[in-house]
């Protein structure tokens, strides 16, 4: 179960204070009972001994049980604090002081005894509470001896069970006091852990805050966030959110790059387009206004040459205009894909008889080689393909001097994947130019002068078309001999 983060601190801070409260008074009632125990004991140390040495009937070996019973009597009236008990060597209890239906015990482990009477342990030592059979208590004990032979040990519970009642009382007391110091302690340690855990919590929401305040103060425009360690599968909702809100950063900062590109693009475009189709247009403006004007002055040939002319830049300036509709509908990326089977080495010379009648009056020959094995049948999109074929061989043509060769040619490259090659010997692409020739806006060096024709947007739709197959088109060209541009077809 996912905590919120007011549930964290709720259940830190109780924790917290419920562990510190338990220690502390376990720790303080420990060290008091200890250090009291120690007192009492010490202070208490030789009782035992004193009176087996001062009282006759312990000096003699105690023989009269009675009398001994008697004499631990009077003693308890003297201290009423004290619990005598006479044992005999094995630890079996003779004779006590205290009422026979409160002693729960037989026998006392004389372990303890030997560890008092002859000094081999620390402080305070603990023999058995003869009225418990668990409990023990602090002690005092001294040898009985018969001359020189051992009749056995008195033994004295130095805390009894009235010294516990008195202290109990007196506990009271000290335990409202300690109370009080407790509870102004826990609450000023409390108060410092309380700061130290919202400030580890809240550490990361202040600097989502901070990061907040920077994109607001900036416009939410594009900018840098200082990175920040947010973990994307932490169990703190800050944490969550502040790498949410950086990922957002990042996407808002990329499309804004990207839109900054775009943009710059589009007025490159745009500018290099208008001064494209502006050259036509005032062509065409040119010839009719001389037509209009000189009309009468004009023999029959040079209307016809003039009308021709103004027919080819009308042409011209369809074509462009239908490649920048056509460009703007592959860059907004809501092309499909329509899959069927043909023959690609059919399409080939279909390409081919296509373009025949332009290639012969430029004179230039068209030739089909196909490299391949097997089946040629494929199923992709064959419209685009053709269209990208049309291109390739457009803009051969117009880079291809008279006489000159275009080759369309085609090899197996694996399973259901051919490499289709268009390859003319015409003015080739200098290495300069290379690296641009599929930017819509770029012109290149060999673009056509004379007759103020461009190369057009025929290379950037093939390179748009082509990345809608998931294909690439790469070219080699030197310059003056020609150039060949290649690219694969697999079968989806």
């Amino acid at each position: 179960m996912t905590l919120s983060l007011y549930q964290r601190l709720s259940i830190s801070l109780l924790i917290v204070f419920v562990v510190i409260l338990i220690v502390f008074i376990f720790w303080s009632q420990s060290i008091e009972q200890r250090m009291r125990y120690q007192s009492e004991q010490s202070l208490h140390l030789s009782l035992a001994a004193n009176l087996a040495r001062d009282n006759p009937l312990l000096q003699q070996g105690v023989y009269d049980h009675k009398a001994l019973k008697n004499l631990f009597h009077t003693l308890m009236v003297l201290g009423p604090a004290f619990e005598f008990y006479y044992l005999d060597d094995q630890g079996n209890i003779l004779t006590h002081s205290a009422d026979p239906s409160l002693v729960k015990r037989d026998k006392v482990n004389l372990e303890p005894l030997l560890q008092l009477t002859q000094n081999r342990a620390q402080l305070p030592i603990y023999g058995d509470d003869p009225r418990h059979l668990s409990r023990q208590k602090i002690f005092s004990a001294a040898p009985v001896f018969n001359g020189i032979n051992l009749k056995g040990y008195l033994y004295v519970i130095v805390a009894g069970e009235k010294y516990d009642s008195a202290v109990a009382s007196s506990r009271q007391i000290r335990q409202s006091e300690y109370s009080i110091a407790i509870l102004v302690f826990a609450i000023v340690l409390l108060f410092i852990i309380m700061l130290c855990l919202f400030r580890y919590f809240t550490n990361p929401l202040r600097q989502l805050i901070r990061d907040m305040n920077l994109v607001q103060k900036e416009g939410f425009n594009q900018v840098e966030l200082v990175p920040n360690n947010w973990q994307k599968n932490s169990y703190s909702e800050v944490h969550q959110l502040g790498f949410v809100f950086q990922n957002m950063i990042q996407t808002i900062n990329q499309q804004f790059s990207q839109l900054k590109n775009i943009d710059e693009n589009r007025k490159t475009l745009l500018a290099d387009l208008s001064h494209d189709l502006r050259t036509p247009l005032s062509s065409i403006q040119g010839y009719i206004e001389t037509i209009a004007i000189s009309d009468k002055n004009l023999t029959e040939q040079q209307k016809q040459t003039f009308i021709g002319t103004a027919l080819r830049c009308t042409k011209q300036l369809k074509k462009m205009i239908d490649q920048i509709f056509e460009l703007a509908h592959l860059d907004k990326g809501d092309v499909s894909m329509t899959y069927e089977e043909f023959n690609l080495l059919e399409l080939l010379y279909d390409v081919k008889a296509k373009f025949e009648l332009a290639a012969n009056e430029k004179s230039i020959s068209i030739k089909v080689e196909a490299k391949v094995s097997g089946n040629q049948i494929i199923k992709n999109d064959i419209g685009k393909i053709e269209r990208v074929l049309s291109n390739l061989i457009e803009n051969a043509l117009r880079h291809s001097s008279s006489g000159g060769e275009i080759i369309l040619s085609i090899e197996t490259k694996g399973t259901d994947s051919f490499m289709v090659k268009v390859k003319d010997f015409g003015t080739g692409i200098s290495d300069e130019d290379i690296p641009y020739i599929f930017d819509a806006r770029y012109r290149g060096s060999n673009a056509t002068k004379g007759n103020n024709e461009r190369g057009g947007l025929g290379l950037a739709i093939c390179k748009k078309l082509l990345s809608l197959m998931n294909e690439e088109i790469s070219v080699e060209s030197v310059l003056g001999q020609g150039s060949c541009f290649s690219f694969n077809i697999k079968s989806r």
